[in-house]
């Protein structure tokens, strides 16, 4: 057996004095990221970028969870973590920050993969026992092999970009543009020549001006040019209304006192009139039609 050297003597010095210190996960180069777009049909090696990939996040949310330790953004229960501490913290997170995303997470976890309609009985079963790889994780212990423990801290920290997705890139910060669609966004959108823009600037600045001018109009849209023929419409129906009725009220009419006749006549003359047994009587076109009565067809 190999003697150990001095170099794995300190090595073994520096993890029992400082066993809560940030896990030191190797940057994977953005090369072996950008593979993986390439090799999803080439089996091992697809496998392998993903796993390199996942480091990515777990470093992700490590860093994330010290960030926000060091600001005192996190409960007792997730500073001082302890078996029974993460199970409390899980409750406590279930009642107040649970989002959506997050109940895949939580079923995987706790649940064998099945839906619930109250995971609380689900951690209430769940063995506290069963928390302390998730314990090793928080406090410095990079080798975990069950990736739902990195799910779990990612929800309980509320790290923003959870669940893993192959297609983020974690090695930069939520506000950071990727290049790559930097770059294709130039593609897509050639840049205007210098006349153009300042032809569009100019056309722009004169619009501008010509709205906050005062007692200037604004021309009318489409849409604007229909609504005032809709108004004009109805204002003019109603006032065609109202003098139709106006004219039937003043005009006279005449109608035959039989209880048979059905016409009034314009005409005291109108031939319809001549079948009339009993008196004929004048009155207007509005009583004649309060009564009943239509316009005799020989007069339309």
């Amino acid at each position: 057996m190999k003697a150990p050297t001095d170099f794995d003597s300190k090595c073994i010095a520096s993890k029992s004095i400082d066993h809560h210190a940030v896990p030191i996960i190797p940057i994977n180069p953005s090369e072996f990221r950008k593979t993986i777009k390439y090799s999803e049909n080439s089996g091992y090696i697809y496998l392998s970028i993903d796993r390199i990939m996942l480091d990515d996040y777990k470093k992700a949310v490590i860093l994330d969870y010290h960030k926000k330790k060091d600001q005192r953004a996190l409960s007792s229960n997730l500073v001082y973590p302890t078996c029974k501490k993460l199970k409390e913290e899980c409750l406590a997170a279930l009642r107040s920050r649970t989002l959506k995303k997050d109940e895949k997470i939580i079923r995987d976890f706790f649940n064998n993969g099945e839906e619930s309609n109250d995971y609380s009985h689900s951690i209430n079963r769940f063995d506290r026992d069963r928390f302390k790889p998730l314990d090793n994780f928080i406090s410095g212990e990079t080798n975990v092999r069950d990736e739902r423990n990195i799910e779990i801290l990612a929800w309980l920290i509320g790290f923003e970009r959870r669940p893993y997705d192959y297609r983020v890139d974690y090695t930069t910060t939520p506000g950071e543009v990727n290049e790559e669609i930097k770059e294709i966004t130039a593609e897509s959108e050639p840049e205007e020549s210098e006349p153009e823009k300042a032809k569009h600037e100019e056309i722009e600045k004169k619009e501008f001006v010509r709205l906050k001018q005062p007692g200037k109009r604004v021309p009318l849209t489409k849409y604007g040019i229909d609504i005032v023929i809709f108004l004009i419409t109805i204002v003019g129906g109603i006032g065609l209304s109202m003098r139709n009725a106006s004219i039937e009220r003043s005009t006279t009419a005449y109608i035959c006192t039989s209880k048979v006749a059905k016409k009034y006549h314009l005409n005291a003359r109108c031939h319809g009139l001549n079948n009339c047994k009993s008196e004929i009587i004048s009155t207007t076109i509005a009583s004649a039609k309060d009564g009943g009565k239509t316009l005799c067809e020989i007069e339309h």
